[in-house]
């Protein structure tokens, strides 16, 4: 795990071996705490640069002064990757999942 803090935003990574796995929605699950996490809207199914993706907004009520944020989860050889991020405006999340996403290199 990898996780990231200031002021206005939070952000977590986490990975795992996961041989044959095809859906990453298991490590999604994983990342977004239902204690303090709620999906919001529809999930989005992706395939980007041939990794299965998945992406959802949600809401947090871990921190009041971060109460947005997003959420994802990819395929990645024999690996499964998660992404969760908090922020202050709901409009922040998904263009920081697109910007990790296009940085991320899947075994280069």
């Amino acid at each position: 795990m990898i996780a990231a803090i200031n002021s206005s935003l939070f952000i977590q990574v986490i990975w795992q071996s996961a041989p044959a796995a095809a859906d990453p929605k298991f490590l999604l699950d994983t990342i977004i705490n239902a204690a303090v996490d709620v999906r919001e809207g529809t999930m989005d199914v992706m395939l980007i640069r041939d990794m299965n993706v998945i992406y959802t907004n949600i809401t947090s009520t871990a921190t009041l002064i971060l109460p947005f944020g997003g959420s994802a989860a990819w395929t990645c050889g024999d690996r499964v990757f998660a992404w969760k991020v908090y922020t202050p405006q709901a409009e922040n999340a998904r263009p920081l999942f697109e910007e990790a996403m296009r940085r991320f290199t899947c075994g280069q």
